[in-house]
């Protein structure tokens, strides 16, 4: 239950997001992404506060994201840019790369520390494997951000969040199964 919960409150502002854009954009699809950061920066708030209430702490990631959130947020709403919000992800995504390449070549698998508690027990060299595996993973995903809100209309962009971003997320994930299988620990069982 609480993977469902941690679900719903890390995916809830992006989807009100979505829904606060195209519900104030025209019809050709403008004009929504500067009030929808609006709405996005209140429900990133009341996404933190779900998070302390419901699961008695807030993610490192959800302070990171939230923290993203309203810096640049804040900006695109002072300077009325666009800009800003959309060169969010590709931050967030090099700051994820960065701190888990880094980990990897200093031997210390920070993913372990965010991803193992809905994890089977595994061997140290799975938490290195996927730690370097996430860290390109997020290289690749801050550059396609970057080419992608370069090229693409703001309706499009925001489309791609869901329709590739997310998709590749899991796919990638799902991907990273064969390392967790061959490295899986046995559970030790009292007789």
């Amino acid at each position: 239950m609480n993977q469902i919960i941690k679900l719903l409150i890390e995916l809830g502002p992006l989807v009100v997001f979505f829904y606060a854009n195209s519900h104030f954009s025209d019809e050709n699809g403008v004009g929504g992404l500067i009030p929808a950061t609006q709405v996005f920066m209140v429900a990133m708030a009341i996404s933190m506060v779900a998070s302390k209430i419901l699961l008695k702490k807030i993610a490192l990631m959800l302070w990171i994201s939230a923290g993203l959130v309203a810096i640049f947020g804040g900006l695109t709403i002072y300077f009325e840019s666009e800009i800003f919000i959309k060169i969010k992800p590709t931050i967030l995504y090099t700051l994820f790369a960065i701190t888990l390449l880094g980990g990897y070549f200093f031997g210390k698998p920070f993913l372990k520390n965010i991803m193992e508690a809905g994890m089977p027990p595994i061997e140290e060299i799975a938490w290195m494997k996927m730690s370097r595996n996430w860290g390109l993973f997020f290289i690749g995903c801050a550059i396609l951000n970057e080419i992608l809100w370069r090229n693409l209309s703001n309706a499009d962009w925001i489309s791609a969040k869901i329709w590739i971003f997310m998709p590749l997320s899991f796919i990638f994930a799902f991907a990273q199964m064969p390392i967790v299988l061959k490295h899986q620990l046995e559970e030790e069982t009292e007789d």
